[in-house]
């Protein structure tokens, strides 16, 4: 069968150089060739406003095109790419990105029974989402590894290292933080707490090597501001489904109320407190979560959706024997998510059917209720060895 020989040849090692040969090549391509990498410029370029002691935010067409929407933190993360030429600057960012995202991948799923054959599993689910990210030299890559990372030292009880990961995260896009709510299964609470204040002061501050402080604390207030103003993305989630297929008028309150149901929803199986120790139900929550942050964001857009398929191996993972309906679920996510993008689809097809009408997160949506219903539906004596370090 060409599928199983295809699987088959698709080894660990060889999945591995695939991700770092073909991400840094994308990352050459933008560059170079297609001269696309407005992305990169708005991470690298704002720390010379920093240099300046000029304000990062508003429009520098100068530098780059649109508006930064990230902290004063990263900016200044970003300086040792502002000194480089673009080509190698963009080439090195997607192979930080591809290395965090494997290392993350790696970790998180280090504990397992047969760790390299889940690590193979997840890597081929997710690739063609993550090299959509590598295409647009965004940052979900480096997010989703930080995360993983942040969640592996979380579950070992070494909670300044991941606090850390959580951390950096949130500098760059707030809802990375998010995942830190896990701390709640796990011991150290109040280590982890005061762990994560510390790198909140210590990397919230760091900028104050080149910029005044009160400077500092001004980007701070502005940073906040450009996030509550922010224009909505294409709402490849959620919403765009209620708009497109329902009619629904492209309101704040119809938004805050599809949020409303949908973090209720996620929050609900937490009340298992029975469960929180059980190694099943931990790993099907993170899946949830990974889920949940996508497909219930106003601002989620194709590059992004390489955190919910992230959510959706993690959740095949936990499948010791996947039924005709989580195959069926499996295969509409790899071709309606991550597929639907390419060129294997006519661009009228995606044109006037898939990116109207969202068919890119009805997938991860309908993976997101069934991890739901097998959250409510397992029995307190199913579980999984609870992933502890060696």
């Amino acid at each position: 069968m060409l599928l199983q020989r295809f699987l088959q040849y698709w080894t660990l090692p060889r999945l591995l150089r695939l991700y770092i040969g073909l991400f840094c090549f994308a990352a050459v391509n933008q560059c170079l060739f297609l001269h696309q990498y407005n992305n990169y410029l708005m991470f690298a370029r704002p720390f010379h406003n920093l240099l300046l002691d000029k304000s990062i935010y508003g429009l520098h067409p100068d530098l780059y095109d649109d508006n930064y929407k990230y902290s004063p933190t990263f900016a200044w993360l970003m300086g040792p790419f502002y000194y480089m030429p673009d080509w190698l600057g963009t080439l090195l960012w997607n192979l930080l990105n591809t290395v965090v995202l494997l290392l993350g991948v790696w970790m998180y799923l280090s504990n397992e029974k047969d760790p390299d054959r889940q690590r193979r599993a997840a890597l081929l689910i997710i690739v063609l989402e993550a090299l959509i990210t590598a295409q647009n030299l965004q940052s979900n890559n480096l997010i989703v590894g930080s995360m993983l990372l942040g969640l592996y030292f979380l579950r070992n009880e070494r909670v300044w290292q991941a606090a850390f990961f959580f951390v950096l995260c949130g500098f760059i896009k707030f809802y990375g933080m998010a995942a830190a709510g896990f701390f709640l299964f796990y011991p150290k609470k109040p280590q982890f707490i005061l762990a994560m204040i510390g790198w909140i002061v210590l990397l919230g501050i760091a900028p104050v090597t080149i910029i005044p402080f009160d400077h500092l604390m001004a980007e701070y207030q502005e940073w906040f501001r450009v996030i509550v103003v922010s224009k909505l993305g294409l709402q490849v989630s959620t919403m765009g489904i209620a708009e497109s297929w329902f009619g629904m008028a492209k309101t704040d309150a119809n938004y805050r109320i599809i949020e409303m149901i949908g973090a209720t929803l996620f929050l609900l199986p937490f009340l298992r407190f029975s469960l929180w120790k059980n190694g099943l139900f931990q790993r099907r929550m993170i899946a949830y979560f990974f889920l949940f942050i996508i497909v219930f964001n106003k601002m989620a857009e194709s590059p992004t959706y390489v955190m919910a398929v992230t959510g959706v191996a993690l959740w095949w993972l936990t499948l010791s024997e996947p039924t005709r309906l989580d195959k069926i679920l499996l295969a509409l996510v790899i071709i309606f998510t991550s597929l639907s993008p390419t060129d294997i689809f006519p661009q009228v097809i995606q044109k006037q059917f898939f990116q109207p009408y969202n068919i890119k997160a009805v997938g991860c949506l309908l993976v997101w209720a069934r991890v739901q219903y097998q959250l409510w539906t397992q029995p307190k004596e199913e579980d999984l060895p609870l992933l502890t370090a060696h």
